[in-house]
């Protein structure tokens, strides 16, 4: 078992040098972990190690965390809140924490923030490494806790403000899901009776006949196209989408798209309502956590998930460095003019947060109620499209065989 000459600061912050036998790197740590004290270094022959990494680089694991799934997010929130409020020290939390994660990814992100507690930062400040996996947002209100001394309250609003808009993607995602369902399947019927189905049935009923009314003639040639150049279509249809999706990964395309969802008729409205829900619940949780108003807009901005807000929220941020009021401010040509007037009456009565959470409130059951409506308006739409596909389709079986009929009577 080999010795290591080890760099440990004990509780008191003094550093002290001793010899530590271990049979791996993993169980060093594990001692030390136990004792309460913290590496600074770790040497034997053939190998120095210094702590200025991460522990999992000493351990020969390169973590390479990917962004926690919300459910993950959520669940870490909601745990390290419950162990702080139980008084257990942050590093003992972490540890618990570490050992009860329920995914491969959650383990290495928790190891990694074990490991930089261990060796004195922040946990606000080891969160912020992993700019990947947590939002800015998400580090500056830990880090207003720490500041305040109150990180199990901060914990609390941020699993509150994380399973709300959870629940607010979930009822989107489910409202879109029958549409597209229904859009996809009508997509997919309509290419196989037309490629498929049809040119078989044109063979067997149509044979022999004369001139084909007009809904069968343009239906054959829909079928003859879609037979023909079919595989060249959805080749064509492929790559449109990726050249969008690139389009849309640029930042002047990203903004045009955006633009374009809050200038569509009934949905632009609702993902308007939408944006100024979690905008104002998100600028509300950091404001009441003492966040400055300049660094919650900043914030705020990042991670409203629209690139219009984002550049109206920056301006935002300019004007209220000058002195200009918040409520004037966020006056523009997206952001409704009741969120700005609520958030005047908050400012002059001395009420913000209060006020910022009655805006969050009334923009998401806005927002709800207009969902409720584009999805009430698409259903008569569909219904009335695959109604106009089947009819066109039997006109072009039947007329055919109707007007053959008639001729021969």
């Amino acid at each position: 078992m080999p010795n290591y000459a080890c760099k440990l600061v004990d509780r008191s912050g003094t550093l002290t040098e001793r010899s530590i036998a271990a049979k791996s790197m993993g169980e060093l740590y594990q001692i030390i972990d136990r004792s309460g004290e913290r590496l600074i270094s770790a040497k034997k022959p053939g190998l120095n190690l210094s702590l200025d990494m991460d522990i999992n680089q000493l351990l020969g694991r390169e973590v390479k965390a990917k962004a926690l799934v919300p459910k993950d997010l959520s669940m870490f929130t909601r745990q390290l809140e419950m162990l702080l409020n139980t008084g257990i020290p942050m590093l003992d939390a972490l540890n618990a924490l570490e050992e009860a994660a329920v995914s491969e990814n959650l383990r290495k992100v928790v190891g990694t923030l074990k490991s930089r507690v261990t060796q004195g930062a922040q946990l606000s400040v080891a969160l912020g490494e992993q700019s990947k996996v947590f939002s800015n947002f998400y580090v500056k209100m830990v880090a207003a806790g720490e500041a305040s001394g109150t990180l199990p309250q901060i914990l609390a609003q941020i699993r509150d403000f994380t399973e709300r808009d959870m629940e607010q993607r979930a009822k989107v995602k489910k409202a879109l899901r029958y549409p597209m369902f229904v859009v996809g399947a009508l997509f997919i019927a309509g290419y196989v009776q037309v490629a498929f189905v049809l040119p078989k049935m044109a063979k067997t009923l149509f044979s022999g006949m004369g001139e084909l009314p007009l809904p069968t003639r343009i239906m054959l040639g829909v079928s003859d196209f879609a037979s023909q150049y079919g595989l060249m279509f959805f080749v064509a249809m492929g790559a449109l989408i990726t050249l969008i999706k690139y389009y849309v990964a640029t930042d002047g395309g990203a903004y045009n798209f955006d633009l374009l969802k809050l200038n569509i008729p009934k949905f632009g409205s609702m993902v308007r309502s939408s944006v100024t829900a979690r905008f104002s619940q998100m600028l509300n949780v950091l404001v009441s956590s003492g966040v400055q108003v300049v660094d919650a807009l900043s914030i705020a901005g990042e991670t409203v998930d629209n690139k219009v807000f984002e550049k109206s929220l920056a301006k935002a941020k300019k004007d209220v460095l000058q002195g200009t009021q918040l409520s004037v401010a966020l006056q523009s040509d997206y952001m409704p003019a009741m969120a700005t007037s609520l958030i005047s009456i908050g400012e002059k009565t001395g009420a913000l947060s209060e006020m910022l959470d009655g805006v969050a409130q009334y923009f998401t059951s806005d927002m709800e109620d207009k969902m409720e409506g584009v999805m009430g308006a698409m259903e008569p739409v569909l219904t009335l499209v695959i109604t106009g596909f089947v009819a066109i389709f039997v006109l072009a079986v039947f007329l055919p065989m109707i007007e053959n009929m008639t001729n021969m009577m």
